[in-house]
């Protein structure tokens, strides 16, 4: 049983549709796309942009797609961020499984689609990598070659390639194609949506206008807030017993006799190696089970919640919520037979109606019953390392426990030392004692307000907890408005220009999935940036957005930009 913890982000999370058992086509083996259909550009990047004496250039890929292209057309540039870039060109710029917005915006402006890769991230030998990648996917050198990897130095690579901008076989266009002649639209979900964000402060004359999805520009060391979220989404009883079990195991762990501590550790172990049916291990090794570490309890503890970032409560948690609180007895009816026995499902828990130790093993049947290692998932060690470097020195997102929140899901053993001990243990040289937030904070983290940008969010997205429209405590709780502001004047400070779509989580609108039979938006390189469970904020943020750019792109330039590129409204009859 692999244990899946969510430090991410971003733009890469696990995808899981269970009902309760996975669904068939989830088992399919994913079919290989054929990169050598989507050739690949590069062009050389300085390693150190800031250091004039420093000549070494590495080469960094992008993707180009013409196909809507016009002259004086728009560039739409859609960030890939921390992840290799490579699986989503066939989504996004070939819309492989249904419609993106990379490609529709192009389609309605005349514009050029291009996708770009970070530093440090890509295919192993081929990617945009400064530094040449061991097989561990770690950089060679250590912290010579990570202290490239930093929020200044990355923001300037997209900067310099604007300016720099010569894709084959548009020769023509090369000179129009400059940001000084021609608007640059940025597009990005989560840290790609940041990193738009802090365009529009630091270069807005480079980047023009910038829809950001799902972008947590307030870095913190301390995120328990992550998990706020999705407690807040989960139905009252299955949050009820979550918390109650929450707060028994972690009062077992740090009071509790050996004994106690031990047969705890091995009935959660075993139901870990348990598996749909009833289907229990032939053996659990006692001392592996005893051998957990509370940290690892308390990451167990959190399986029901390792698909919530993109598939919400109803698709992912919700199916072992039903297994819990009916005691696996989801076929049978839950009614009170007519006054003559009660609900099986009580509205206030098992914890509260029962008690704790029927809550516990309730729990217990949830874990076994759900079969998480069915789940198709490919480990990306150069992402894992370079996205760890990133965190670890400069934007924190340590999601922690919280033992003061009274409904806390979410084990205190899931502590700040933890993740820093983790952190100090991959890069043991280089790493400021805590990440340095203020670096990225610097463009405004929840204040943020330039110009000429739409941020969009899930209601329960965990990562709304650090967007400009947070409704966590400390957090400036901006309204969110879908007027569009005048060209180049921000909105009010109070306010941000976007759509909050209700229900929804993380980078639910970057594209639309139609085609539900490509097993490969099962790739967990690839769901991000879309809802696998409903294609409407999709089509709600293009819309938003393509109306923002409607009102903002004639006054690029002098003011005179694109009149043929914006459709005119039909006069009242």
């Amino acid at each position: 049983m692999k244990v899946i913890t969510l430090l991410l982000h971003a733009s890469v999370g696990f995808a899981w549709t269970i009902t309760p058992r996975l669904p068939g086509y989830l088992s399919k083996r994913e079919i290989s796309i054929n990169a050598s259909d989507y050739p690949a550009y590069r062009i050389d990047i300085p390693v150190d942009h800031y250091n004039a004496s420093d000549n070494r250039t590495y080469e960094n890929r992008y993707w180009v797609n013409p196909k809507y292209y016009k002259t004086g057309g728009p560039v739409f540039y859609f960030d890939a961020g921390e992840q290799n870039a490579s699986p989503l060109v066939p989504y996004f710029l070939y819309e492989a499984a249904g419609p993106s917005s990379v490609m529709t915006l192009a389609k309605r402006f005349n514009g050029l689609a291009i996708n770009f890769e970070h530093r440090f991230y890509g295919d192993p030998g081929v990617g945009s990598f400064p530094f040449p990648m061991n097989a561990s996917g770690m950089a060679e050198g250590g912290y010579e070659a990570y202290k490239y990897l930093t929020t200044e130095q990355a923001l300037q690579d997209p900067v310099y390639f604007a300016h720099h901008f010569q894709p084959p076989g548009l020769e023509q266009y090369w000179s129009l194609l400059d940001p000084i002649y021609t608007p640059w639209v940025w597009l990005g979900g989560s840290y790609p949506g940041i990193r738009g964000a802090h365009m529009r402060v630091r270069n807005p004359e480079t980047f023009f206008a910038t829809w950001a999805s799902s972008a947590p520009t307030e870095a913190a060391v301390d995120m328990w807030t992550y998990y706020a979220q999705a407690e807040r989404s989960m139905t009252r009883n299955c949050s009820a017993d979550y918390t109650h079990v929450t707060n028994y195991v972690d009062s077992v762990l740090a009071n509790g006799t050996t004994i106690d501590k031990n047969k705890l550790k091995l009935d959660l172990y075993t139901a870990v190696l348990s598996g749909p049916g009833g289907m229990k291990p032939e053996t659990v090794n006692q001392t592996e089970a005893d051998g957990l570490s509370n940290a690892a309890v308390g990451n167990y503890l959190q399986l029901p919640l390792s698909f919530y970032q993109y598939y919400g409560f109803e698709a992912s948690v919700k199916p072992f919520c039903d297994i819990m609180e009916t005691f696996n007895q989801t076929h049978t009816a839950t009614t009170d037979n007519g006054g003559t026995a009660p609900a099986i499902a009580s509205e206030s828990g098992i914890a509260i109606t029962h008690n704790i130790t029927a809550a516990w093993n309730a729990f217990l049947v949830g874990i076994a019953e759900i079969d998480y290692d069915s789940v198709p998932y490919h480990d990306d060690p150069i992402q894992d390392n370079s996205w760890m470097w990133q965190y670890c020195s400069e934007y924190g997102y340590y999601q922690v426990g919280n033992p003061a929140n009274p409904h806390t899901i979410e084990s205190r053993f899931i502590s700040l030392d933890l993740f820093q001990s983790a952190c100090n243990a991959t890069f043991p040289v280089g790493l400021p004692p805590t990440p340095n937030v203020a670096a990225p904070n610097k463009y405004g983290g929840w204040h943020i307000n330039p110009s000429n940008i739409m941020f969009s969010s899930g209601e329960y997205d965990p990562w709304r907890a650090l967007s400009p429209a947070s409704i966590e405590l400390g957090s400036p709780h901006r309204t969110t408005s879908q007027v569009v502001p005048a060209c180049n004047v921000p909105p009010a400070n109070d306010s941000i220009f976007g759509i909050i779509y209700r229900d929804m989580v993380h980078v639910s609108d970057m594209r639309a999935l139609l085609n539900t039979s490509d097993v490969n938006h099962q790739n967990f390189s690839t769901v991000g940036f879309s809802s696998p469970i409903s294609t409407e904020p999709f089509y709600a943020g293009v819309s938003l957005f393509q109306s923002a750019l409607e009102e903002w792109l004639p006054c690029f330039g002098n003011g005179t930009y694109g009149s043929e590129l914006v459709y005119q409204s039909p006069r009242s009859l």
